[in-house]
């Protein structure tokens, strides 16, 4: 597989974390031409002339436990790119979000995002039920539903990473410069995950 850099912008975020001299550094690169194929097994897929990638960079120096909540998307709307990175939880997100929207080449910054995960009668998340996406100001209201939750919990006592990566289809609006950019089900992704490492 090869990446091609087609977007001209992208986030890079330098985070905080509450604990001194701990921080994250991360760089996401959104609407990446993909040209190649994957095997598994005998099968070969190939990837077409329009599919879309995100590389996901970061290095730091994180807090023992940790959970964030991140979701990102690629695809088209009558012929225009379009594309987000959403995400918190990670770190002292109040002096800078990694929250971006891309559409026809141009990146419009997002301030605050706010997942809402269904839930069961008990309390647990509902990671299969319809999501939410929804900002203080209005600028994005999105629904996301689930086909598949890749799901692990690995925990070995002092060790545990426990990951919900959903994949499914983000249907709805981003409000940005006085304009209003609709579009529905396109394939992209939404995670909550926990660690103690």
């Amino acid at each position: 597989m090869v990446l091609e850099e087609t977007q001209k912008d992208s986030i890079v975020v330098a985070i905080p974390f509450d604990k001194e001299r701990h921080f994250y550094y991360n760089q996401k690169i959104n609407g990446m031409k993909a040209t190649g194929y994957v095997k598994i097994g005998d099968d070969k897929y190939e990837f077409g002339e329009d599919s879309l990638a995100t590389l996901d960079w970061g290095r730091g120096v994180w807090t023992y436990k940790n959970t964030w909540l991140w979701s990102n998307m690629n695809g088209y709307v009558k012929g225009k790119r379009i594309g987000f990175n959403l995400g918190y939880g990670f770190g002292d997100n109040l002096n800078g979000t990694e929250n971006i929207f891309y559409y026809d080449d141009k990146a419009y910054k997002l301030d605050d995002v706010k997942f809402e995960i269904p839930t069961y009668k008990n309390g647990e998340d509902d990671f299969l039920g319809e999501w939410k996406f929804t900002s203080e100001k209005g600028d994005i209201d999105l629904t996301f539903k689930p086909i598949l939750n890749r799901h692990d919990d690995t925990n070995v006592l002092i060790i545990r990473s426990k990951q919900n990566q959903v994949f499914g289809l983000f249907s709805g609006t981003f409000k940005v410069n006085g304009k209003e950019i609709k579009f529905e089900n396109i394939l992209g992704f939404a995670e909550k995950v926990y660690n103690r490492w």
